[in-house]
């Protein structure tokens, strides 16, 4: 009996293997609630960030060659392959629809500040041509990390437009145009909201370093002969997913997601399936890579 067991556990092991191996993926953390998994990318590079699901893999933005982040496409089989664009700045995350994509690059410099900006342009194989600077973007402020919802109607960026950084929802008009619409969230003073990415017409997934307002310090001032309070400063935290929902036409106060978060900075995830996607984050080999999920629950 004891040896049928041991035979039993290593045909249910080998089998668990070629499971895994057949899939390409190699199983690198589990617990009840997920399975995460190295890729082709995270096992043959670093510093890869924001990933966007293209026809068979993923388009990436990396800095794994010279530390200056270029966008590339891997089929998470072979050798990445670079996107061929015409562009000697840093660039970032990006959306893309049908033949439409948007690009985070920074802009010239406007009183000592650098500033992001997004620009369209046409994704033919792997060259993008005609960029073009998006006509809703000002000079003065960032715009950055698009994300364009299924249908190509929907448009949510991160901008600062308000002196916040914030989610600022745009929608495709008439003649094919982006036009201001809903403000989606507003973050706190001094905190960062990176890798917005549509989970479906009433889901945004995002990343942030909030701190739920945990308080650090407090200055005061005197006005009128009272004490005031003249500036709130809250903890800095790593960055942490989270989730906000559409409700009634109106969006909710975003909700931190436990099972994609851990100690490290987490920067962003997008979904492949309901419960299968990719997660960026910083959590492995002390850099930020692109791993496969799969949630249990």
């Amino acid at each position: 009996m004891r040896k049928r067991c041991i035979y039993s556990f290593i045909f249910i092991t080998i089998i668990s293997l070629i499971k895994i191996n057949a899939q390409d993926k190699t199983l690198i953390f589990q617990n009840d609630s997920i399975a995460i998994y190295d890729t082709h990318v995270s096992l043959n590079s670093k510093e890869n960030i924001s990933p966007v699901i293209y026809k068979n893999g993923l388009i990436y933005a990396s800095a794994n060659s010279n530390g200056f982040y270029k966008l590339y496409y891997s089929d998470l089989k072979n050798k990445p392959q670079k996107i061929k664009i015409n562009s000697s700045f840093h660039i970032g995350l990006v959306a893309i629809y049908n033949s439409e994509i948007y690009l985070t690059k920074s802009s010239k410099l406007i009183k000592g500040v650098v500033n992001l900006t997004l620009y369209k342009g046409t994704l033919e194989g792997l060259k993008v041509s005609k960029v073009k600077p998006l006509a809703i973007c000002k000079p003065e402020f960032t715009y950055a990390s698009p994300t364009i919802s299924s249908d190509g109607n929907k448009m949510v960026v991160v901008t600062n437009e308000r002196g916040v950084f914030h989610l600022l929802e745009l929608k495709r008009n008439e003649k094919n145009e982006w036009e201001r619409s809903d403000v989606v969230f507003i973050s706190q003073t001094g905190f960062k909201i990176i890798n917005p990415t549509f989970f479906d017409e009433n889901t945004i997934y995002f990343s942030s370093n909030i701190s739920e307002g945990i308080i650090e310090s407090v200055e005061y001032g005197i006005a009128n002969g009272q004490t005031v309070i003249n500036n709130i400063r809250y903890k800095n935290e790593d960055f942490n997913l989270y989730k906000i929902v559409k409700v009634d036409g109106t969006w909710s106060s975003p909700i931190k997601v436990k099972v994609l978060n851990s100690d490290f900075d987490d920067l962003g995830v997008v979904f492949k399936t309901e419960k299968t996607g990719y997660l960026n984050t910083f959590r492995y080999d002390d850099t930020d890579n692109i791993y496969y999920f799969e949630l249990k629950q």
